[in-house]
C-alpha cells in the first residue's frame, strides 16, 4: 500500500466529499426533483457553469479553510484549538460555529450593502435553483471573504490541519443545500440548512424576503428572527424578483455592472445610426 501524505490526505478528504455528492446530485435531482418543469433559459447553465466551474465549484468550498491554514502560518491564531482527544471535537465545534457565523453575518450583509448585493445577486438569479446554483457566485467575492470573514477567523482561531480538513469536506454539502429535491426537515429544520428551507431564500416573491440566510446551521435564523420553515406542500418560484438572468458567460462576468454596460452599448448604437 501506498503511504499517504499529509497534502494527499488532505486532498482526499476534500475530492472524495465532493465526487460522492455529484453522484448523489445527478442521481436524486433526476429521481425526486423538487420541480419537474425546468425554467432555465437555453446555454445559461452551461454558461455560468463552465466560465465559474474551476474557481467556484471545486475551489471555492475549500477557500475558507485554506485561508486559516495560511493566516495560521503567518503568526495568525490567538485561541489554539486541541490537535487530539476530546479536545479536538470541542475545537472541531468551535471552528465550524465560528466559520458559519462568519457567514451569516457576511451573507446578511450581502443582502443589506447595495455593492455586496450586486455581485451576490448573481448568485440569486437562478430561476431553475439546483446544484449548479451553488458554484453561481460573482468572481470577486471570494477574494472579499479572504480579506474580511475568513481572515478575521484565522486571526481568532489557529486551527489543526484535521479540523481544517473535516470543515472543507462538510462545506461541499451545499451542493445539496442548493439540488433540486423534495428533502426537507421539517420541524428539524431549525437544526440544519436543506434544500427545502433554502430553497425559501431564493425566492422571487417579496413575502420570503430576507429570510433563511444560515450557511449550515438555522439556529443563527432563529436568533435573528430569521427563521422561516417551509410550509406542506409549499411551492416557490426562485430568481430575483425583476426575472434578470445572465444569457451569457460574459454577463455573469460582468454582472455588477450590466447596467453601465448595458447603458454603453444603447449609446453606442445610437451614435452609430446617426
Amino acid at each position: 500500500m501506498i503511504p499517504l501524505t499529509p497534502i494527499m490526505r488532505l486532498a482526499l478528504t476534500v475530492l472524495t466529499p465532493l465526487l460522492v455528492m455529484t453522484l448523489v446530485r445527478h442521481t436524486a435531482e433526476r429521481l425526486w426533483p423538487a420541480h419537474l418543469k425546468r425554467q432555465r433559459l437555453h446555454g445559461v447553465a452551461l454558461a455560468v457553469w463552465g466560465a465559474l466551474i474551476f474557481g467556484q465549484a471545486l475551489a471555492a468550498p475549500a477557500l475558507g479553510g485554506v485561508a486559516t491554514l495560511v493566516v495560521n502560518s503567518l503568526g495568525g491564531g490567538l485561541v489554539r484549538l486541541p490537535e487530539h482527544g476530546i479536545g479536538w471535537w470541542a475545537g472541531l465545534a468551535a471552528y465550524f460555529l465560528a466559520m458559519d457565523l462568519a457567514e451569516y453575518l457576511f451573507h446578511r450583509a450581502q443582502h443589506r450593502i447595495p455593492l455586496l448585493w450586486a455581485m451576490h445577486s448573481l448568485h440569486h438569479s437562478d430561476r431553475a435553483f439546483d446544484s449548479t446554483t451553488a458554484a453561481r457566485h460573482f468572481w470577486l467575492e471570494p477574494g472579499i471573504k479572504t480579506v474580511t470573514i475568513w481572515l478575521a477567523v484565522g486571526v481568532l482561531l489557529k486551527a489543526p490541519v484535521s479540523v481544517v480538513g473535516v470543515y472543507v469536506a462538510v462545506s461541499y454539502y451545499h451542493y445539496i443545500v442548493h439540488s433540486n429535491t423534495q428533502l426537507d426537515f421539517g420541524r428539524w429544520s431549525w437544526v440544519l440548512n436543506g434544500p427545502g428551507y433554502h430553497r425559501l431564500h431564493h425566492s422571487s416573491a417579496e413575502e420570503h424576503f430576507n429570510v433563511n440566510f444560515a450557511s449550515l446551521f438555522p439556529i443563527f435564523d432563529v436568533l435573528s428572527g430569521a427563521y422561516r420553515p417551509l410550509r406542506p406542500g409549499e411551492r416557490v418560484q426562485t430568481g430575483l424578483d425583476t426575472g434578470e438572468e445572465p444569457h451569457t458567460a460574459g454577463e455573469a462576468l460582468a454582472w455588477p455592472f450590466r447596467g453601465v454596460l448595458q447603458r454603453t452599448a444603447r449609446r453606442t448604437r445610437a451614435l452609430a445610426s446617426t
